[in-house]
């Protein structure tokens, strides 16, 4: 299984959930599309939602200035 390492990436990198829920909007607002509100935003990096748009993780490379590689990472089911 597939999860999202936002949270490691964030401590390594000294950002807050705000910080980076800001800097993911800041980067919407440039491109002139729709903001993301934050249960959505929290949903998504705490592994609630199932799924995760291709433009939501280009944006979250983007603000954690990481590569996809960093950003996922492959789990045993069972976890």
């Amino acid at each position: 299984m597939l999860k999202l390492n936002v949270i490691s990436l964030l401590e390594k990198r000294g950002y807050t959930k705000y910080g980076l829920f800001n800097k993911l909007n800041n980067i919407r607002a440039i491109k002139g599309e729709k903001l993301m509100n934050y249960t959505n935003f929290q949903n998504m990096i705490n592994q609630v939602n199932k799924s995760v748009l291709y433009q939501d993780l280009d944006e979250l490379c983007d603000a954690l200035e990481c590569d996809i590689s960093e950003l996922l990472i492959k789990v045993d089911d069972e976890e």
